[in-house]
């Protein structure tokens, strides 16, 4: 072989190896979907697509225009539980969707809270939250997986009238007890990345970072996705 064709060879073969590593494409791997992981995650965004539906359809009434328009992330933690002091604080799991450059909204990542105060009245044990980040600051934190509130990242209650201006926080906040939404009070949640799920739905975190997925999923994510405000300010 001559050098001309072993240069022509190679590049396309270095060629091939970028494109899949910039493409993260999951349908390439294989996933087992026998494992507890995959089914945790599974569950996971089955319970979060369950209750952002639930607010989407405003039937308690609507999230402000102008916060769906300033929306850059929407994270959504069902059955958020806050157990007494000394007993371990407060604990969840959820999904988030953040916005491309391009304005689409890429997969979902999973995602663990823990620590901090949700303000939930005496008695309540657990709320299932929405959050819209709106800050572009708090939507980087949340992609890198080093989301704390609190000090730089300000979170403000959500209400369903028009008084939320979305300019002033990083954070808008909804939860849902008893079966209805209100404004939440949340403060000093950590939120972090859980790559065990991750992994264990796609087959590699990479995915989370574009639009592609394995086509039995693609329903599944997409039930939620459709959901989601559809466009950003």
């Amino acid at each position: 072989m001559n050098q001309s064709i072993t240069r022509a060879v190679l590049g396309a073969a270095f060629g091939a190896l970028v494109i899949g590593a910039n493409t993260g494409q999951a349908e390439d791997i294989k996933i087992d979907r026998s494992t507890r992981a995959f089914k945790e995650a599974q569950a996971s965004l089955t319970r979060s697509t369950e209750v952002y539906k639930t607010i989407s359809e405003g039937k308690m009434g609507k999230v402000p225009q102008s916060v769906l328009d300033s929306t850059r992330c929407v994270v959504v933690f069902p059955d958020t539980m806050t157990i007494s002091a000394g007993l371990g604080g407060t604990h969840g799991d959820g999904v988030g969707f953040c916005k491309s450059a391009a304005g689409t909204w890429q997969n979902p990542m999973f995602l663990n809270l823990i620590g901090g105060s949700l303000g939930l009245q005496a008695g309540v044990k657990s709320a299932d939250i929405v959050l819209y980040i709106t800050g572009d600051k708090a939507a980087e934190a949340l992609k890198q997986g080093t989301f704390k509130l609190g000090g730089e990242l300000s979170a403000v209650a959500g209400t369903f009238d028009k008084t939320v201006s979305a300019s002033h926080a990083e954070v808008v906040a909804y939860q849902r007890t008893e079966g209805l939404f209100a404004g939440a009070s949340v403060e000093g949640i950590n939120i972090s990345r859980d790559e065990s799920d991750e992994r264990a739905f796609y087959g590699t975190r990479e995915a989370v970072l574009t639009e592609k997925i394995p086509s039995d999923l693609e329903k599944q994510v997409n039930e939620l996705r459709d959901t989601l405000p559809t466009h950003v300010g």
